[in-house]
């Protein structure tokens, strides 16, 4: 049905030269921002830390370079199931094995996110010549922005056909500057909260749109047909965001039955279709479970995600609901055999979800998980497990006004469900567009992530509330603090939107127009950047057989998504057995306990960074304490023989001098010397000198023993204690002159060749180095230490020498970092 009261030809006018103005002002704003942001990305991802990170690794293969803004976990989880999706040639990706290694666990995620960023992949690869990976990391500079720019033009394009120029004004200044709403959509953050977004507005204009056609019953019919056909499909993408969203509706046309109640002797209005909309959202419910798993995962019953109980539950609420309403509204209810009986079975349906949320002993879709503890999807957004705890850590902020001011466009939607001077169809509309909003609101006291959704079906209000006045010339006072309030909250979200919005509020325009210039990286880029490197790293040390670490779980995404790299524990609430496994782990009250653990799970490497203490916390779940704990051990390096130390040297960044990274790699048995050698070696590579010294001391428990030899001068060396690492070279000659470096490691055949080097004594490190050289093979190779890879390249440069075979010869500067490799060469 057509719009009872047209745009005029003035509104037309005014739409193209006035009101038109509001949508591009906010589509010049949006495509600026994004602008810088991708900008940033751009030379974060591929030009700062030090050395620039190519495309292509040493081996002309591609690897990713992509760095998430934030270092957003949940982003590289997408960007993973993407590349799953392409990789597998499968549209559904239903089980992983890169975490809870090496068995993986079933994923759960919904897919039309996922086929979003893979149709925007494969609109890439039909227009380059990269490969999927790169595709893929293009789809996430620009998806999510382009949802929205597809999703607003639709919007307002709805906007402006039912309600006229000035209410896709304002839902263009809504949809362009709110805070933190327009945040969801930002370039490198790849997440399906945008897209839930959109389905909640969604959700509620064509049941806004019904109810202003509810003069036609046929058309109202159409509209909230739609509407639970989009809610269904809402609830695919997210069943935790959008249900609420559903049920807000449903209080909503209780209070649409309130606002219509007859005065004065009139009929009772036209019933609302609920039973229509509810029929559609199941019947979708359905459909969307099926396209999802069927046919092989659907004797789960995760209320998670998407599920044929939902539809049940949807629809039991929709007809109870559809006939309280119309109580509320005026209606004598029938009492026919027929309407109890269907009263019954809607009471069962709509009890069927909470009763199996019970006997399932789960909280389901209300369950709380990080991304419910963070407002925005900006980098250093507002972050809190409550409304209060935010209010209380941070005070009244611009974020916290920002995020408060919009809602004072709720009091004239008030006015216009108290003043019958307003059409009822208008009255209702508006009813049932804010009772979504106070749902939304009243979750925010407990996850504040909700005020996203709270934006979203405000959007909803205004327009609904803009249609209204329209219809009513007299209360245009109404339209004038509306675009007044509409405005101000415009304003405040578009300084808090802006890139670096935190310098200019702090040290004001100067400040943060040289802040947009490429400088030097943030912390959490800087440790994303590190982390890349640790990937690229720990993948060229495992090779194609793989590894798996047990490491602090957002450590474990960026590992696999940059270097393939499996692990045990993320953050993801379907690795509950990967997470418990690095608890048992970490918390193991005896070396052997851990070993046995770490055995079933193929563990290859223990990583405990500095910047990041996550890897206490797996002791402290399972023990209580770090105390007394296998991760205790390492802290204290009382490492079992089957654990050796890796060096592994952080990047130079600035702002991110004094951090580190320890690494133990599991091994064969070792022998207590050759154990405390590498102990002893990894300090020396470490620059740790006086822990060096230290263990230099322990290793004169050894003193036949040439690998202890070797490490000792090694440390006598780095202290620049002449006279003592002369001593030690020449009891090493002695040593060597009886073939003693015979039964050496081939690691430390080659360390003995750079002592001997090192000791003057070429003559004598010549055969060695030949005899190393000719017994490499990849997989020595790959255990080599980055200094003493480093070292063979020199020395084998000096005497002349290289390896022979093409392919050990390239992996070997493969192997280097970009630095070294190009002074190697």
């Amino acid at each position: 049905m057509a719009d009872p009261t047209p745009p005029s030809r003035t509104e037309s006018w005014q739409l193209k030269w006035g009101w038109l103005a509001v949508p591009l002002a906010a589509l010049a704003f949006l495509a600026a921002t994004w602008a810088l942001r991708v900008r940033r990305v751009d030379f974060v991802s591929h030009e700062a830390g030090g050395a620039p990170a190519a495309a292509l690794n040493a081996n002309g293969a591609w690897q990713p370079a992509l760095v998430i803004p934030g270092h957003r976990d949940k982003s590289y989880e997408w960007l993973d199931l993407t590349r799953q999706m392409f990789a597998r040639h499968q549209l559904r990706v239903r089980h992983i094995d890169y975490e809870n290694a090496p068995s993986g666990h079933d994923v759960h995620d919904p897919s039309p996110y996922r086929w979003w960023l893979g149709l925007a992949a494969l609109w890439r690869h039909a227009s380059s010549t990269g490969g999927y990976g790169a595709c893929v990391e293009w789809a996430a500079l620009y998806a999510d922005p382009l949802l929205l720019l597809l999703g607003g033009a639709a919007t307002l394009a709805f906007a402006y056909r039912r309600s006229g120029a000035f209410a896709a004004a304002l839902t263009a200044a809504l949809l362009g500057f709110l805070y933190p709403f327009a945040s969801l959509f930002l370039p490198a953050v790849p997440d399906d909260q945008g897209l839930s977004a959109l389905f909640a507005i969604w959700t509620l204009l064509p049941l806004v749109a019904g109810c202003r056609a509810s003069a036609e019953p046929a058309a109202a019919r159409r509209w909230f047909i739609a509407g639970g056909i989009i809610g269904g499909a809402g609830l695919w993408v997210s069943v935790a965001r959008e249900l609420p969203i559903l049920a807000g509706a449903g209080i909503g046309a209780l209070l649409a039955g309130w606002v219509s109640r007859p005065a004065g002797g009139a009929s009772p209005a036209q019933p609302l279709p609920w039973r229509s909309w509810g029929l559609a959202g199941a019947w979708t419910c359905l459909a969307a479970y099926l396209a999802e798993f069927f046919p092989s995962h659907m004797g789960d019953w995760e209320l998670r995600v998407i599920h044929p109980l939902l539809g049940v539950a949807w629809l039991g609420c929709a007809e109870l609901t559809g006939r309280l309403a119309s109580w509320i509204g005026g209606r004598r209810p029938g009492w026919s055999l027929r309407g109890v009986g269907l009263c019954l079975l809607s009471l069962l349906g709509a009890a069927s979800l909470p009763a199996a949320l019970v006997i399932e002993k789960s909280l389901g879709f209300l369950a709380e998980d990080l991304p419910t503890m963070r407002l925005t999807l900006l980098s250093g957004g507002p972050a809190a497990p409550s409304l209060w705890a935010w209010l209380v850590q941070n005070g009244f902020t611009s974020a916290i006004a920002a995020t408060f001011l919009p809602f004072v466009l709720l009091v004239p939607a008030v006015a216009v469900l108290a003043w019958r001077k307003f059409a009822m169809e208008s009255r209702r509309a508006v009813a049932i567009a804010v009772a979504p909003v106070a749902v939304a609101i009243g979750l925010s006291f407990r996850q504040i992530a909700w005020w996203n959704q709270a934006d979203a079906a405000l959007i909803v209000v205004v327009l609904a509330m803009a249609a209204a006045i329209r219809a009513v010339p007299s209360v245009r006072y109404l339209k004038a603090a509306m675009a007044t309030l509409a405005a101000m909250a415009a304003v405040l979200g578009a300084i808090l939107l802006l890139p670096s919005s935190d310098v200019l509020l702090r040290e004001g325009v100067s400040s943060w127009t040289h802040q947009l210039e490429p400088s030097a990286v943030n912390e959490s880029e800087a440790i994303t950047l590190v982390e890349r490197d640790m990937a690229h790293w720990i993948a060229g040390r495992v090779g194609p057989a793989g590894g798996v670490v047990v490491a602090p779980p957002g450590l474990t995404t960026t590992l696999y998504y940059y270097g393939g790299v499996r692990g045990l524990a993320t953050f993801g609430w379907e690795d509950h057995d990967g997470f418990q496994a690095a608890v048992r782990i970490l918390s193991a009250t005896t070396p052997e306990e851990a070993q046995e653990l770490i055995g079933i799970h193929g563990v290859t490497h223990i990583i405990i960074p500095s910047w990041d203490p996550f890897m206490d916390a797996y002791a402290q779940v399972g023990a209580g304490q770090v105390g007394g704990t296998f991760l205790e051990r390492l802290h204290e390096w009382n490492l079992p023989r089957w654990l050796t130390p890796v060096p592994y040297l952080v990047p130079g960044i600035s702002g991110f001098e004094g951090q580190s990274a320890i690494v133990f790699e599991v091994v064969d048995e070792q022998d207590d010397a050759s154990a405390l050698s590498r102990i002893t070696e990894y300090f020396v590579e470490m620059n740790q000198l006086t822990l060096a010294k230290k263990a230099a001391g322990g290793l004169r428990r050894f003193p036949a023993d040439l690998g202890a030899m070797v490490a000792r001068a090694e440390v006598e060396y780095a202290s620049g204690d002449a006279d003592l690492f002369a001593g030690s070279v020449a009891q090493i000659i002695r040593r060597i002159g009886s073939n003693a470096d015979r039964d050496l490691a081939w690691d430390q055949r080659l360390g003995l060749c750079v002592v001997l080097v090192q000791g003057h004594h070429s003559d004598l490190a010549l055969p060695r180095l030949r005899e190393c050289l000719a017994n490499v093979d990849e997989g020595k190779l790959r255990s080599l230490s980055t200094t003493l890879l480093y070292r063979l390249q020199l020395m084998s440069k000096g005497f002349g020498l290289g390896i022979s075979d093409p392919r050990l010869r390239s992996l070997s500067l493969e192997l280097l970092p970009a630095d070294l490799r190009s002074r190697a060469e």
